[in-house]
C-alpha cells in the first residue's frame, strides 16, 4: 500500500497540486517521524496520534481521509467532531486547504458530503458532529475519523466500529483484484483519531496506549509534541514562546508536551500520586480501621478498607473494585476477606445512604440493599451522600499540611488522604475524574457537577470522609501529680462559707 501512495503522490504532484507537506522523505524539510508512520502504517487498523498543539495531527487526519478515498475507489468515509461548528472551522477548513475541490464531483454543505470525480476514486465523504451517541445509524462505512477525539466517549467511538461494515472490491485496471484463492480483494476497513492526551481515564488510553492494562492488539498510538512541530518546521518559535509565556504550568505540560497526567476539567486538581499514594507498609496496631462501601448492581460495586493514624491520616490499604451484576452475597465475601488479618475490628462499615431505600421485592416481600448485606454478617452505618460536602471533605484532606508527620517518612508535611499503590482502582478514579462540561446557556453561578462515570471508589470515599472529624487533635499527655499536690489542690477549692456548695446526704437523709 505505501507503494500505491507513493505513485499517487508522484502522479497527482506534476498534474494537479502539490502537497504542502512531505510525509516519505526524511531528508526534505516538513517531515515528522510520528506523522509519517501514522500516515503510512496502513496495516494498523486503528490508529490514534496525539500529543501537543501544532504537531500536525489534524493535517495528517486530512491526508489520510483523502488517501483513504482515492486508493480504495468507491469507499465511504465519515469526518466528525463533537460540535459541528469547530468542525466546520477547523478540521474541514483545514481539509479544504489541502484537497482542491476540483476532485469533487458533488460537495453539499449543507449536507455534509462529498462525492469525488472518477479519476480521483468517486468515494464518499460525510461529515458532521458527534453529539448523537448513534451518530451514523444509516451509514455502512469503510472508515472514519475523530478529530479532537478527547471530546468525545467510549460509546461513540464504539457505535463507529459498528459501522464499519462496508465492502469495497479493489479493481486494477478495471479488472477485479484476485487473492491467491481466487476471491476478489475487498479494501480494509480502518478507525482513526487525532487528540490532545486527556487523562488515563479516557478510553484513548485505554484501547491505544501501550501501558493500558486493556491496550488492544490493533490499535497503535503515535505520539508528538509541540517541540516536535516546532523542529519540524510546522510552527515557529515566537508560537512557542507566546504560549509559554501565557500558560500555566500544567496547561504547557498538556498542550505542549502532550502529557497525559494532565487535562482540562480535571475535579481533584490537588490529587498527585507521587504525593498521595505510597508502597504498602506493616499495617500498625495503634491505627483504627474503616470500611466503605459503594454498592453497584450492573456497575462496579467498590470497597474501601481504611486505616486511621492516632493523628488522623487516612489510608486507603485494601480495595475490591467488581461489576459485572454479581450478587449482594458475593460482595459481602469479598469484603469479609478484605478485613482479614487487619490488626484490629473495624470501627464502623459506612455505605451509600441509598441503600438504605425499600426499592427490592422478592417473593412478596419489599427490602433494602442493606438488609441484604445484614443477611450475610455485614452490618453497615448510612454516610451522607451531599456531594458539595463531600467534594469539600476530599479536597481537605488532599492538602499537604507542612506540620503534619508524614506517617511512612516520618518528617513533616504530609496530606491527610493517602493510598497504597495497590488501590490501583482509587488512584485511577481519582486522578480521572472530571468536570462535565457546560452546554448551552448556563447560569453564571450554576453549581459545577461533575461526570457520574468512573466515580464508584470516590464516591464510598465521601462515605467514609462523612462520618469522621476533618481533622483530630491528639490528646495532651497527662500530668503527673503526687498526692501532696491533690490534697492542696482539693484545700484551695474548699469554701465552709460557700452556701451554694452542693450538700450530698447519707442513705438516713430524709
Amino acid at each position: 500500500m505505501a507503494g500505491r501512495q507513493r505513485l499517487l503522490h508522484e502522479h497527482l504532484t506534476p498534474k494537479t497540486f502539490e502537497f504542502p507537506i512531505n510525509l516519505w522523505n526524511p531528508q526534505l524539510p516538513h517531515f515528522l517521524p510520528s506523522q509519517s508512520a501514522f500516515f503510512h502504517e496502513w496495516d494498523v487498523r486503528f490508529r490514534g496520534y496525539g500529543g501537543g498543539l501544532g504537531n500536525g495531527k489534524t493535517t495528517a487526519g486530512c491526508l489520510l481521509a483523502f488517501y483513504l478515498s482515492y486508493c480504495f475507489p468507491g469507499n465511504c468515509g465519515y469526518i466528525g467532531r463533537l460540535d459541528g461548528k469547530e468542525l466546520i472551522q477547523t478540521t474541514m477548513s483545514e481539509f479544504f486547504r489541502l484537497i482542491p475541490e476540483k476532485f469533487f464531483e458533488t460537495h453539499n454543505r449543507q449536507m455534509g458530503y462529498i462525492k469525488f470525480k472518477k479519476p480521483y476514486g468517486g468515494s464518499e465523504i460525510y461529515y458532521g458532529d458527534l453529539k448523537k451517541e448513534e451518530w451514523a445509524s444509516s451509514l455502512n462505512l469503510g472508515w472514519f475519523w475523530f478529530d479532537q477525539a478527547e471530546e468525545v466517549d467510549e460509546v461513540r467511538w464504539n457505535h463507529g466500529i459498528s459501522r464499519l461494515r462496508r465492502i469495497t472490491p479493489l479493481y486494477d485496471q478495471g479488472k477485479p483484484l484476485l487473492r491467491p484463492d481466487g476471491k476478489q480483494y475487498v479494501a480494509p476497513t480502518y478507525g482513526f483519531v487525532t487528540f490532545n492526551p486527556d487523562g488515563t481515564g479516557s478510553f484513548l488510553w485505554k484501547y491505544f496506549h501501550p501501558d493500558s492494562p486493556h491496550k488492544q492488539p490493533d490499535y497503535k498510538l503515535y505520539q508528538a509534541t509541540t517541540y516536535d512541530g516546532l523542529n519540524a518546521g510546522f510552527v515557529r518559535q515566537d508560537y512557542v514562546d507566546a504560549m509559554l509565556a501565557v500558560f500555566p504550568e500544567q496547561a504547557a505540560k498538556r498542550y505542549l508536551e502532550g502529557s497525559w497526567d494532565v487535562f482540562e476539567g480535571k475535579v481533584f486538581s490537588q490529587f498527585d500520586p507521587q504525593s498521595h499514594v505510597i508502597p504498602p507498609v506493616p499495617l500498625d496496631p495503634t491505627w483504627s480501621y474503616y470500611v466503605s462501601v459503594d454498592h453497584g448492581l450492573t456497575n462496579p460495586t467498590s470497597i474501601g478498607v481504611w486505616g486511621v493514624t492516632p493523628s488522623g491520616v487516612k489510608i486507603r490499604v485494601r480495595e475490591h473494585y467488581e461489576g459485572g451484576g454479581k450478587p449482594v452475597s458475593y460482595h459481602a465475601a469479598c469484603l469479609k476477606n478484605l478485613i482479614e488479618g487487619l490488626p484490629k475490628k473495624p470501627v464502623l462499615t459506612i455505605m451509600d445512604p441509598a441503600c438504605w431505600a425499600n426499592n427490592q421485592t422478592r417473593d412478596g416481600r419489599v427490602y433494602s440493599i442493606v438488609d441484604e448485606y445484614n443477611q450475610y454478617g455485614v452490618f453497615p452505618v448510612p454516610g451522607q451522600h451531599e456531594w458539595q460536602r463531600g467534594y469539600n471533605l476530599i479536597n481537605e484532606a488532599l492538602y499537604t499540611d507542612p506540620a503534619l508527620i508524614h506517617p511512612v517518612t516520618g518528617v513533616p508535611g504530609s496530606p491527610r488522604l493517602l493510598a497504597f499503590n495497590t488501590c490501583t482502582n482509587w488512584v485511577r478514579e481519582m486522578s480521572n475524574y472530571k468536570w462535565k462540561k457546560a452546554k448551552g446557556t448556563v447560569l453564571r453561578n450554576a453549581p459545577d457537577e461533575p461526570i457520574d462515570y468512573n466515580d464508584h471508589s470516590v464516591d464510598e470515599t465521601r462515605y467514609f470522609l462523612s462520618l469522621l472529624p476533618a481533622k483530630w487533635e491528639l490528646p495532651a499527655a497527662p500530668v503527673k501529680r503526687n498526692a501532696l499536690d491533690i490534697i492542696h489542690e482539693q484545700q484551695a477549692k474548699f469554701n465552709p462559707f460557700d452556701t451554694k456548695r452542693a450538700r450530698h446526704g447519707t442513705w438516713m437523709s430524709i
